[in-house]
């Protein structure tokens, strides 16, 4: 979701929790926002060391044909309304899920991501899933897993996110959808449309009817251009781009995210709840009223639903803002 949110990435400390759910924020004014921190200082980036990724490559010419899309016939009822991201579900709450469900829905939350497995370490997830699955279904909230694939090997990424999908509790539920977040290059990812054909056709042709969604980049002028959008789009029910503002404006970009998405396939936008400080961008985590302004333009704008990265780095304005706006 973020360059180095890899299982790896040190815990964040929890956020405030809700205390309660408080007025209404009033829908955000026409004109442009004022926004805190931009432009940013100027930015000298500390040395880094590369980003993991797989040992081994699987050259293309190894990897088996692509199958055929299928028709989208999964329900997207999970992914209306508001939602809220978790990458390490053990820092949110302490990994209570009593505290996490009971939080999720003060705020009107309709679904929780979860990160559950990666190309590093497979399908980690369950552990995780079993505390909270039953919680949140019992109170009305979807649970999406999420992982990160590599697409060094579009074969095994395929085979991790199919244990993820087919979990199951004692009591036999399971995930309501899994979102693959397809990174780029500068995250270690060997993206290209064929592995991500090929990675997401597996998964789609053993799960057919389950919800699938792909987790992209914001369809700016330079990602358009270069990004797999239609390769992806082919495969998912929905798309979730990445709608991280920073200093633009936060409705403009869920403009031009929907307006370019929605042709190849239903919307869900994920907007940003936490600081860019730590790489270069502008320190102070969104206001509440940029939060309040993302999600009305997404609504507005036709959005099947949007959420917020994330759990771990939401503040307590940010919190009200979002609880406040009823989706």
């Amino acid at each position: 979701m973020r360059p180095n949110d890899t299982a790896a990435t040190p815990a964040r400390i929890p956020a405030p929790r809700p205390a309660a759910r408080p007025a209404p924020v009033a829908a955000a004014p026409a004109a442009d926002l004022s926004l805190a921190g931009c432009p940013p200082p100027p930015y000298h980036p500390p040395p880094a060391s590369p980003p993991w990724h797989p040992a081994t490559l699987v050259p293309d010419a190894a990897l088996p044909p692509a199958p055929p899309p299928v028709r989208r016939s999964a329900s997207l009822s999970a992914l209306a309304g508001k939602g809220m991201w978790i990458w390490r579900f053990p820092d949110a709450d302490h990994g209570d899920p009593v505290a996490v469900v009971a939080d999720a829905k003060r705020a009107g939350l309709r679904q929780l991501w979860v990160r559950v497995g990666d190309s590093q370490a497979g399908f980690y997830g369950a552990p995780s899933l079993a505390a909270l699955v039953p919680v949140a279904h019992a109170n009305g909230i979807a649970v999406i897993g999420w992982g990160f694939p590599y697409l060094f090997d579009p074969v095994a990424d395929a085979a991790w996110t199919g244990q993820a999908l087919a979990w199951r509790a004692p009591d036999g539920q399971g995930l309501d959808g899994f979102s693959a977040d397809i990174e780029t290059a500068d995250e270690g990812v060997a993206l290209s449309p064929q592995r991500t054909e090929v990675y997401l056709g597996l998964v789609r042709r053993a799960f057919p009817k389950v919800l699938m969604v792909g987790t992209v980049f914001p369809p700016n002028d330079h990602f358009w251009a270069t990004y797999p959008y239609a390769s992806i789009a082919a495969y998912v029910d929905a798309l979730a781009p990445m709608v991280y503002w920073g200093c633009d404006q936060p409705a403009a970009d869920v403009a031009v995210a929907l307006q370019r998405l929605r042709p190849l396939a239903p919307v869900h936008v994920i907007g940003q709840a936490y600081s860019m400080g730590d790489v270069g961008g502008r320190q102070p985590s969104p206001s509440p009223t940029e939060i309040s302004t993302f999600l009305l333009a997404a609504r507005s704008g036709g959005a099947v639903g949007a959420s917020l990265w994330s759990w771990q780095s939401i503040d307590a304005d940010e919190w009200a803002a979002l609880s406040s706006y009823r989706w």
